[in-house]
């Protein structure tokens, strides 16, 4: 085995390692080092180790000298999962309104605000330390920030391209970590939305799943094995580029960074032409108006075929839709259901997203939260 093989397997076995005392602690508080090296057969040293390096992240507490649960014999010293003792800070960037959301390490909220969007760094980064210092806490409590970005962006913080704030190759993660005594990460809009369902909305606990959202654009993120795909340039799930025979025939192809062709078929945008917004047209339909009847079923058509082509190629649990398109036209979600069924002999639930607007903001802070405790 390589130098860099082996440095790598070890890496991988110490977050593993890690990742099971953690969940230990928070299921069999109180819990001693020794009821975890024995329950998880680990070496005594390496238990404390973690256990040290999870105290001085404030992911655990220090329960003190207390007798073991279920007759344990003598006392010993035990160990705690307080959700208050650390918290995170999720803010979520949109084309007029970024949130900041606080919760506690279970996604309690503590606290929320909102401001106006701005592509200038400086105002951003002052506006973000105005919230937290309005939420009272102090900055030892909080474990560190997550910031959506509408865009590309790279696991080390680099805006490879976003339109909406007008970035691009901008190392906008160095410059915010500067400004922050806490670790400050930066996660793409649709990846940090589909963490956030998978921590507190409708993927909940989910190891694999497909996200996607419409509004506006269309943004799709994919989770394997309980972790957000990348690829090879931080390009996964770009489902806005989906094409297929009949768009190569009428000559409609794909550009990076403009919009995609499936992006044109089914955004937001391109539904409200006729109708004046998503909501009237899903009334509409609902109304039994044969053009949006039409338009509605074509809208179906399309997503289905690309639901079933991804579970074909996934083979997810879970697809979650989100966005302001799938929110109007959430009567229409069993015919989705039906369509992309009858396409593919693969198949996985699929439901709405719960968190609205706030699953970018909630995803970052899961994202947090995964990386500290990873270290």
């Amino acid at each position: 085995m390589s130098g860099n093989k082996r440095v790598a397997t070890v890496e991988f076995i110490k977050r593993i390692n890690r990742s099971l005392v953690l969940d230990m602690i928070k299921e069999c508080q109180p819990v001693s080092r020794a009821q975890i090296a024995r329950e998880l057969s680990l070496s005594k040293t390496t238990v404390s180790l973690i256990v040290e390096d999870l105290l001085k992240k404030s992911m655990i507490i220090d329960l003190g000298e207390c007798t073991a649960g279920k007759g344990a014999g003598r006392p010993a010293w035990m160990l705690g999962f307080n959700p208050d003792s650390a918290y995170g800070i999720g803010v979520s960037i949109a084309r007029s309104e970024t949130l900041l959301v606080i919760t506690n390490l279970l996604g309690s909220c503590v606290f929320k605000t909102t401001f106006p969007s701005t592509n200038q760094l400086s105002a951003l980064i002052e506006r973000i330390q105005h919230g937290i210092s309005e939420s009272g806490l102090a900055d030892q409590t909080i474990s560190g920030l997550g910031i959506s970005v509408p865009g590309t962006v790279t696991r080390e913080g680099i805006v490879l391209h976003s339109g909406t704030l007008n970035w691009h190759h901008y190392n906008a993660g160095s410059v915010l970590q500067s400004q922050f005594p806490y670790p400050v990460f930066l996660g793409n809009d649709a990846n940090c939305a589909a963490l956030g369902e998978r921590w507190l909305g409708a993927g909940k606990g989910t190891d694999d799943m497909l996200f996607l959202s419409i509004g506006n654009g269309v943004g799709g993120a994919v989770i394997c094995n309980g972790k957000v795909v990348d690829g090879s340039h931080s390009l996964s799930g770009e489902i806005c580029y989906q094409i297929g025979t009949d768009d190569i025939r009428q000559k409609r192809f794909n550009v990076l960074g403009e919009t995609g062709v499936f992006e044109q078929k089914v955004s937001a945008h391109t539904l409200s032409k006729t109708f004046g917004s998503c909501q009237a047209l899903f009334d509409a339909y609902c109304a039994g108006d044969i053009l949006a009847r039409e338009t509605v079923s074509q809208f179906v058509l399309e997503l289905s075929v690309v639901l079933a082509n991804f579970i074909g190629l996934l083979n997810p649990e879970r697809v979650i839709l989100g966005g302001p398109v799938i929110e109007a036209m959430s009567g229409v979600i069993q015919e989705i259901r039906d369509t992309a069924f009858s396409l593919s002999p693969m198949h996985a639930e699929i439901s709405l997203a719960t968190l609205g607007k706030y699953a970018s903001a909630y995803g970052a802070i899961a994202d947090v939260f995964e990386r500290v405790e990873q270290g």
